[in-house]
């Protein structure tokens, strides 16, 4: 019975490395090409953040097509933004980020 184990062991070993080998060729890069920007940000105090900080994770229609909403909302989307997703924005440009949303594509309340 040790013997039997031992050669599906060995057996499972080498179909594992055959299925490593196999994918270590498909390895290459891959290269995706994404649309052109059909969408900017609306000029304003603050849209240089927003084009630069924003756009690293996605387009400027994004935030185009969201309804005219509080500042509360954009507050808590910026802040969802850095602290869920990870977006590295830093702290200092958080509120000149929600105030230019907040008055470009939201409404001030």
């Amino acid at each position: 019975m040790f013997a039997a184990m031992k050669k599906l062991r060995t057996g499972s070993l080498i179909v594992t490395g055959m299925l490593f080998a196999a994918l270590a060729g498909v390895s290459a890069p891959l290269t995706l090409p994404l649309p052109p920007e059909t969408v900017q940000f609306k000029p304003g105090k603050g849209a240089e953040i927003a084009g630069a900080q924003c756009v690293l994770c996605h387009s400027a229609d994004y935030v185009s097509i969201q309804p005219a909403l509080p500042r509360a909302f954009w507050q808590a989307n910026v802040q969802k933004m850095r602290e869920k997703y990870g977006a590295p924005l830093p702290e200092p440009l958080v509120a000149p980020l929600v105030d230019y949303l907040t008055k470009t594509y939201g409404k001030e309340k």
